[in-house]
Parts: C-alpha cells; structure tokens; sequence
C-alpha cells in the first residue's frame, strides 16, 4: 500500500468528531501501515463564544446531550461551561491554526493533536484560546510555550491554516458531514466515510476502499452536526 494514507477531516467544535475520536483512534492502531493526514474544518467560521452560540441555538445543550447517548461519550465539559456562562471562545480557524502550527513544531502526531484539542473543548469545557491553555498545549507536546506563542498569528501560520482550509472546501464538496475519512491512494481519493458512524460500519468500508471499490456515500448512513440524531432514529443519508 505504498503512498496509501488516511485524510481525515474533523472539525474541532464538531460533538460528532468528539464522538469518533476513539473509533479513529482505534483505526489508526489496527493500520499503522497508513499514515494520517488530519484537515480540520471551519464549522465556526467567525469568532464566537460558547454563550453566544447557546443564546443563537437554545437547543444547543439537548442536542450535545442527544449526541453523547449516540456516541457514547460525555460532553460534560461544553456542557457546564454552557449552562453556568463560562467565558469559552469557539472560532475553526482559530483552533485549525493551533493545529497546524503544533503539526509543524511537533510533527507525527495530527490525530492525537486533534483529539486532545477536542478533548480539551468537549471534555473540559476549556478555552482553548486562553493564555493558560496554549501553555499547556506546549507543555503537552514538549514545546517551549513561548515558542508555541510566537508561532501563532504569524504569516506562516495563517497561510498554512488557509491552505487547511481550503482543502477542508475540496474534501466536504457540495453536501458534505464532519467527521469524514477518504483513502488517498495516490493521485486517487476514495470516501470511506462520512458523518458519524459506528466502528463496525467504517471498518467494512474501509475494507471495501482497500480493495478499491469506490463507494458512493449516499449508500451508508452518517449523522451530521446539523441533525438530531440518537440512536435509531433522525438518520440522515451523506
């Protein structure tokens, strides 16, 4: 499988994405032999705060609610930051920079980079975008935080975080649900995935996509950000 790797397209403030983490994470142990590219996305593509974002979508909490008896994972974290008023800045760009500037000074870990700003957001209701967070991010992939510090806002950052995002464009297309998984088998790319689902049904076409059957999406159900969706029911087709 050689120049064979993931592309993996997870956007940040996606709870769907939260609550695939552990499947990628799993994927990626059973197939050490392909590589992961991790593209984030630009679901909050300006900057807000979590309180504003409640206040625009009142449903905000039952439908975070709704997704961790999906995913099977706690959301506690966003959730007491949104019901007590908690001061947390959401913006895609933003936390892509974070991404891409720690790809760079701490290379070879993308997905782990990811899950932990996911983490971070979702798990601990953390501001991620805080002066105290970035420091721990450092510390976290042994970066000198003012390394780390100096590395953001700078042109080289905003470039490669535009040039993130415009893949992310490619990737969704048209209609498009975070999280997606494609194959990238040289100049050809495969969908393997798209949306969330179980570790079961992305195992199997992952099969397929190894095997080089091109599998349209519209053939396998996905939960998106937009749709309610629980268990056995608000399916919707991506």
């Amino acid at each position: 499988m050689k120049d064979t790797h993931f592309i993996y397209l997870a956007d940040i403030f996606c709870p769907w994405c939260y609550g695939f983490g552990p499947v990628m994470k799993r994927l990626a142990s059973e197939h050490p032999e392909l590589p992961i590219k991790v593209v984030g996305g630009n679901l909050i593509s300006r900057p807000m705060t979590l309180a504003e974002d409640l206040a625009a979508n009142p449903g905000l909490v039952d439908f975070w609610r709704s997704v961790e008896k999906t995913v099977g994972r706690p959301l506690t974290g966003a959730i007491e930051a949104a019901l007590s008023g908690r001061e947390v800045r959401m913006y895609s760009p933003g936390a892509d920079e974070i991404l891409v500037t720690l790809n760079r000074l701490a290379p070879g870990h993308e997905l782990d980079q990811l899950l932990d700003l996911e983490d971070m957001f979702y798990l601990k209701g953390v501001d991620m975008f805080s002066v105290e967070a970035l420091a721990g991010i450092a510390a976290r992939w042994a970066i000198p935080s003012e390394e780390l510090a100096s590395a953001l806002d700078t042109e080289a950052a905003l470039t490669a975080t535009q040039r993130n995002l415009a893949e992310a464009g490619r990737l969704l297309g048209e209609v498009g649900s975070y999280p997606s998984i494609f194959l990238a088998q040289g100049d050809k790319l495969l969908t393997v995935s798209r949306g969330y689902v179980r570790y079961e049904t992305v195992t199997s076409l992952l099969e397929d996509a190894l095997s080089d059957i091109d599998i349209a999406p519209a053939d396998h159900e996905g939960c998106s950000f937009a749709e309610d969706c629980t268990a056995g029911k608000n399916r919707n087709r991506v």
